[in-house]
């Protein structure tokens, strides 16, 4: 077996979190491994490190280092990556897609564990405080096959910190504009046959910042005010943990715990909003895994893992609309998921590794609404997935070409028990799908390398897709998956690093990318009042990405990233040939750091396009195009002491996203860090 075969086996073996080569000491006992022949594309362009899940996906990387200089959060990290759209309320949510994708078409993962609940709606990103992310993995336009859900847009994999080698701890505080303010502490060191990593983060923060209220008639600037957001404040907490323990010279035990709590304003549109109405989330994680690296000589690797997730969010508008009910909103929705997962991976002499992954997902949704005149049972939803995956990276030509062909078969069954408040019917939906992917990897020299993808998923139905509520949003029992097919081909070049010189890198990507989905799911109008899930035909998503990065000189760095796409509906009906809502057709970022002083000096600019809102692209009702600016600088003062302060939204620019919800105009952030 190759040292290449064994790196294989490593890069296979980390799929859904489980990430043997972050732990210094199994890499003390393991073989040496040498470094990846996959690239990576962190989120300011440059090639760093291996993309772990697949040797042949366009990937982006985020490691902490990236963002150690900055006063951000995961949001607006992900906004900054080319290929990757993020839609905000101007709060604290935000949900993303990827390739013109929906929220709902992107799986993301939490230390291996899928975050996205058959209750629907995106996973808000604003749940995933930065303070204990070690790595964020961004695979675009497809998913992983090690990873046990699959979707048509990609997927995110979001690290926590690990332990390192010796204790650390470190101390952070910040405060800013509108009212807001973050303190994070992370603990960590080693015992015996095993270590620890304890991290917690508390944020706050009012939201009042100031917008411009349309009153709701876009085209009468006479009655146009300027306002201050209202009831869009928060308060969160978070605390994560890693315990493990090494058993033997391989097998490594480990536990994975996450706890969140967040209360919020809902503060509304614009011009519509809503003073009273706010949110309460709480999410509980614990997932146990067991790793044993070494069987068979080194050529079996092998993992197991279970885990338990409990979601629960009540939403209160107490001054809200009436809906059908005849009361006001008051809903409580109770998520729960259990999870099982075995992974075996298998050298085989000598350029050829075979991964399986075999995996058991549960989920139950108990839905209630307090404010029902007698029972406020709505019922609860369950659903049973299984899934199974197998794989084939293959190595030919000494490594210069990389086969990488799989499939993944899933069978589901999803039922709806009604409650005691009636209104809705029990119907029992099953299906089993089929699907593939089949990827390549040529370095046709020591600087370029071409690769592409194709391949087809599917999307289930969430339940607020299928059985709806009593509300003015109702549900489809008959619907059936989103399916879609999607191919990607692009060339990288990139340059060796040097410690010296006036160019020390460069690096370059240009991607095409198309993405057919079918049976695409949309809520349409079924009456005045009420829109109802539906399955249109068809919608295409076309477009190219490019990504440059330098690194000049000893001080300095910079990083362009765009993106265009064409995202079409296709269904042969009246908005045939529009371009979908919420997708815009062009998104920029940009960022330079340069080492001034006893510091660093960084700039990063951000262009979304004019963004259409409704089916049939109302010019007058699309969003502008908007163009962010921001600029900061760290300071060391003393070891292991550093301040940053940070200006957003440099030129005040007063926008809005999703569908006109305000985002904050100029703000200033400051931080105070100490590591010891």
């Amino acid at each position: 077996m190759t040292r290449r075969s064994i790196l294989v086996l490593a890069l296979v073996l980390h799929a859904s979190g489980a990430r043997a080569a972050d732990d210094p000491t199994a890499q003390a006992e393991a073989p040496p491994v040498p470094q990846g022949p996959v690239e990576t594309v962190e989120v300011r362009g440059a090639a760093e490190g291996p993309a772990a899940l697949d040797a042949t996906a366009f990937a982006t990387v985020i490691r902490a280092e990236d963002f150690a200089d900055r006063v951000t959060s995961v949001p607006e990290l992900l906004r900054e990556a080319v290929g990757v759209q993020v839609k905000s309320l101007g709060g604290e949510f935000a949900t993303v897609s990827i390739r013109g994708s929906s929220a709902e078409q992107v799986v993301i993962y939490l230390d291996g564990v899928p975050l996205n609940h058959a209750l629907g709606g995106g996973v808000n990103l604003a749940d995933l405080p930065l303070g204990q992310v070690e790595s964020i993995e961004v695979y675009r336009g497809f998913t992983p096959a090690g990873a046990p859900a699959a979707s048509i847009g990609g997927a995110i994999m979001i690290h926590t910190r690990r332990a390192g080698t010796t204790p650390s701890a470190s101390l952070s505080t910040s405060i800013g504009s509108f009212g807001s303010g973050e303190a994070i502490a992370s603990v960590s060191g080693t015992r015996g046959r095993g270590d620890y990593a304890v991290g917690f983060d508390g944020a706050t923060s009012s939201g009042d910042f100031e917008y411009l209220n349309n009153n709701g008639t876009p085209h009468n600037p006479t009655d146009d005010r300027t306002l201050r957001r209202v009831n869009n404040d928060f308060r969160r907490g978070h605390l994560s943990g890693r315990f493990t323990i090494r058993g033997g010279p391989h097998a490594r035990f480990s536990v994975a715990t996450d706890l969140f709590a967040r209360r919020q304003g809902v503060p509304g549109l614009d011009c519509c909003w809503s003073p009273d109405a706010h949110s309460t989330t709480t999410r509980l994680l614990v997932r146990p895994e067991l790793e044993v690296p070494g069987l068979l000589g080194g050529r079996l690797l092998t993992r197991v893992a279970a885990d338990y997730t409990l979601h629960r969010q009540e939403f209160d508008d107490p001054e809200g609309p009436i809906g059908l009910t005849g009361r006001k909103t008051d809903d409580i929705d109770s998520n729960r998921s259990h999870g099982a997962e075995a992974a075996f991976v298998l050298a085989v002499p000598r350029r050829q590794a075979i991964s399986f992954l075999a995996s058991e997902r549960w989920e139950t949704a108990i839905l209630e609404d307090r404010r029902l005149p007698g029972p406020t049972d709505l019922g609860t939803a369950s659903r049973r997935t299984t899934v199974a995956t197998l794989e084939d990276q293959i190595a030919l030509g000494t490594d210069r070409l990389i086969l990488n062909p799989s499939v993944r078969y899933e069978a589901y069954d999803s039922l709806f028990r009604p409650g005691a408040a009636g209104g809705l019917v029990v119907d029992l939906r099953g299906g089993r799908n089929t699907t593939g992917k089949i990827g390549f990897r040529l370095r046709a020299t020591d600087s370029l390398t071409i690769k592409g993808n194709f391949g087809r998923f599917v999307r289930l139905p969430d339940f607020i897709e299928l059985f709806g509520n009593q509300g003015s949003v109702q549900g489809n029992p008959a619907l059936v998956p989103e399916r879609g097919r999607s191919a990607d081909l692009g060339v990288t070049v990139a340059t060796s690093r040097r410690e010296q010189g006036v160019l020390r890198h460069a690096f370059f990507e240009a991607i095409l990318f198309e993405t057919v989905a079918e049976d695409l799911i949309q809520f349409v109008p079924n009456s005045q009042e009420i829109v109802r899930a539906r399955n249109l035909d068809r919608a295409r998503i076309r477009g190219v990405e490019l990504s440059l990065a330098l690194a000049l000189g000893p001080r300095f760095s910079g990083s362009l990233n765009a993106t265009h796409q064409r995202p079409v509906d296709i269904s042969g009906r009246y908005t045939d040939g529009e371009i979908l809502p919420g997708r815009p057709l062009d998104e920029v970022s940009a960022g330079a750091a340069l080492d001034v002083g006893r510091g660093r000096a960084f700039y990063e600019f951000t262009f979304v396009g004019r963004n259409f809102i409704d089916t049939l692209d109302t010019p007058n009702e699309a969003l502008p195009a908007r163009y962010l600016h921001e600029l900061g600088y760290r300071a060391r003062l003393r070891k292991g002491l550093q301040a940053t302060i940070e200006i957003k939204n440099l030129a005040n620019e007063r926008t809005y996203d999703l569908v006109r919800y305000p985002l904050p105009g100029r703000s200033v952030q400051g931080r105070l860090a100490w590591e010891f």
